[in-house]
């Protein structure tokens, strides 16, 4: 896992053009694109079994430029659900779940 994580580091991951799903684009978007995929998906594990998750600032800033102009006024038929409402003060965390279609508040059932 480290060594993946390592590849990351070096700016010539972040040049030229990759592809992904079929999809050609820039490789700066596809890091992003994975980054908000850990980010997300990490709530989604550390919420689900009662852990604290505290992921790095700059990438979920960088998850939330990524995301918000695709999710602005979005209906929930892209590839994530309607986004749930919340303060435009709430944690960056609750904002990235939230653009997502999570209820950033959702806790298991006990």
């Amino acid at each position: 896992m480290a060594g993946m994580a390592d590849a990351w580091r070096s700016p010539l991951a972040w040049e030229g053009r990759t592809r992904a799903g079929g999809v050609d684009l820039p490789a700066g978007a596809a890091g992003c694109f994975a980054l908000n995929e850990l980010l997300v998906h990490g709530w989604d594990l550390a919420r689900a079994t009662g852990q604290d998750y505290r992921p790095d600032p700059a990438g979920l800033e960088a998850a939330l430029a990524l995301l918000t102009p695709f999710t602005a006024g979005s209906d929930g038929s892209g590839p994530f659900g309607r986004p749930v409402p919340v303060p435009p003060s709430a944690p960056p965390l609750d904002r990235l779940v939230a653009l997502t279609g999570r209820d950033p508040g959702w806790r298991p059932p006990r």
